[in-house]
């Protein structure tokens, strides 16, 4: 892959043979060859390496917002009970199908947003022995939504939302105790992707630090 500067020194080269030049508001500038100096190849080059520095940032940005997972939580297709456990149990799911840009861990089952932004999860589940699931959403460790299911063994349920994560919240499924759930590598899987990201959120001044600044704006400067 040809580098920026390259690309910077091609197009230099290009249009210093066009004989054309921008202006600071965007116009065109057709130059003299007569008149061309060394200053306004000066100009055009730092212009084109301006522009090249945009297109790397936006071609690095867009890859920052290409988010999306998919697993399946046993990797065989072996008919797999995972549970009861006598505690709550973070589910892992190790057969990764999808994960754009590596946020999530097959290793810990823990998803990571990387920017902030809208995301869409769903989480099913099928029922293991001895027939009874419940089970989480867990954010930073708090329950957003379960999945529960008592029809018997083989049974499954499924459940999702859309969620606002900050960058760095994590995501992970927990089985409750003394629930199961049932697997063979496409019946039981944990799935998201990033809707749009979203700019930081501001903080607006309290009704207190507004009084204080209309006050202190009040005072009358002593002589």
């Amino acid at each position: 892959m040809m580098s920026g500067w390259f690309l910077v020194v091609l197009l230099g080269c290009g249009l210093v043979r066009a004989q054309v030049l921008t202006d600071e508001n965007g116009d065109s500038l057709i130059l003299n060859p007569e008149q061309t100096t060394e200053a306004d190849l000066r100009v055009l080059l730092l212009d084109l390496k301006t522009r090249v520095e945009k297109l790397e940032r936006e071609r690095e940005d867009r890859a920052k917002y290409q988010v999306a997972f998919s697993a399946s939580l046993i990797t065989t297709t072996e008919w797999t009970h995972h549970g009861p456990f006598n505690t709550d149990t973070k589910l892992v799911f190790r057969k990764v199908t999808t994960n754009i840009g590596e946020a999530y861990d097959p290793n810990t089952g823990i998803f990571t947003a990387p920017i902030r932004g809208l995301y869409y999860i769903r989480f099913t589940g099928c029922v293991g022995s001895p027939g009874s699931m419940n089970a989480a959403l867990m954010k930073n460790g708090e329950n957003m939504f379960a999945v529960f299911d008592t029809r018997g063994t083989h049974g499954s349920a499924s459940n999702s939302m859309t969620l606002v994560l900050e960058a760095g919240d994590q995501l992970s499924i927990t089985l409750w105790a003394e629930k199961s759930i049932f697997d063979q590598s496409r019946l039981s899987t944990f799935s998201g992707f990033l809707v749009f990201p979203m700019e930081a959120a501001t903080v607006a001044p309290t009704a207190a630090a507004t009084t204080k600044a209309i006050v202190l704006r009040s005072v009358p400067e002593s002589a």
